[in-house]
């Protein structure tokens, strides 16, 4: 999917139909900025890389960057909208969401857009949201692609001839394991490539849920959504079939004890909830501050890291509240305006 135009006629001024990208470390630093900076900003990326997010925000703001951190440390995930300055003085609206991302070393604290368009269409919104997880997304995998070449040039390097300093057995050991952590990011890379070529559109609960499902041989395995589930619509990105799929996949995978899995959805703070369960072996206490991140889990993947922002392109927030040995409880937000209930042909 490409961009709007950012020369669109129709937006006002400092708005721009083109985000640009950027992340912010837990001490409020600039660590990326896409290169749309450039033209929307007239700032090199250089130029705002390494500095606060507090020197580019214009003045008169009520938003505080070290709250946005914070709030990231704290694990919530509310968005924080403010303006910020050009180089021309220009005034562009930004979005950010605290969100506690494990990249590399180093710890994301907050993600977010500048140059928003402030139409308030929802389909806009989206499509805009699903540019900058692209965006985001390919940074993370070029940034671990990266790690791993450099690991494997590196023990290469020790097993030209003479060099006895390492034996090559061990060196042989560890070039297929970063061969097989590459492999594991460019498999990523193809989940999220259809993210966005779809305009975001009214998904029923139940269609979805069965449409990730029939892509698996369960076996005993009870997989049943609720019939409730079919009274609800959500509008979102069609990717969302992706998120049902990792689900389904994961308990299928690491369930041990596994026979069911279910799925239903309640009314809760003006939204609803969408609950996902199993009855399988569970999350272990050890894996869940770190379920949602990047590279953790078993298997060394990006799959609920992938869930998580796929839902998140939506508006949507996701939490596991299971007990380790009780089976996964997974609990999707949705928000009001992105929902709504239809009446079914049993009714």
């Amino acid at each position: 999917m490409t961009n709007p135009s950012p020369e669109n006629s129709s937006r006002k001024p400092g708005e721009s139909l083109v985000s640009v990208l950027f992340t912010l470390d837990d001490q409020e630093i600039i660590t990326y900025v896409s290169e749309d900076c450039t033209g929307i900003l007239g700032l090199l990326p250089e130029e705002m890389i390494g500095r606060p997010l507090s020197a580019f925000i214009a003045p008169g703001g009520n938003v505080n960057p070290g709250e946005m951190c914070g709030q990231a440390k704290q694990g919530e995930k509310y968005p924080f909208r403010f303006s910020v300055v050009g180089r021309d003085g220009g005034i562009h609206q930004a979005i950010a969401i605290s969100r506690s991302v494990f990249e590399g070393q180093g710890t994301v604290s907050v993600i977010g857009a500048i140059g928003v368009a402030g139409t308030g269409n929802p389909v806009e919104k989206i499509t805009r949201m699903a540019n900058t997880k692209i965006h985001f997304l390919n940074s993370i995998v070029r940034h671990d692609i990266n790690n791993q070449l450099t690991v494997l040039n590196g023990y290469l390097s020790l097993m030209e001839p003479g060099d006895n300093s390492t034996h090559s057995p061990n060196i042989v050991k560890i070039l297929l394991g970063a061969t097989e952590k590459i492999n594991k990011m460019v498999t990523f890379s193809s989940e999220y490539k259809d993210i966005g070529i779809r305009l975001p559109a009214w998904i029923n609960l139940s269609v979805v849920f069965q449409s990730a499902r029939s892509a698996f041989i369960a076996g005993s395995v009870r997989i049943i959504p609720n019939p409730v589930c079919q009274e609800l619509e959500l509008f979102c990105d069609p990717a969302l079939t992706k998120v049902f799929h990792q689900l389904i996949d994961n308990s299928l995978r690491h369930g041990k004890t596994l026979s069911e899995i279910s799925l239903l959805w309640k009314r809760e703070n003006g939204g609803v909830i969408i609950v996902y369960e199993d009855n399988g072996a569970g999350i272990a206490d050890h894996l869940r501050p770190t379920l949602f991140q990047p590279g953790n889990g078993k298997k060394i993947g990006y799959g609920l890291f992938l869930v998580r922002e796929i839902l998140a392109i939506s508006g949507f927030t996701i939490t596991e509240t299971g007990t380790s040995g009780k089976g996964v409880r997974f609990e999707i937000f949705v928000p009001a305006g992105s929902f709504r209930v239809v009446k079914t042909d049993q009714q």
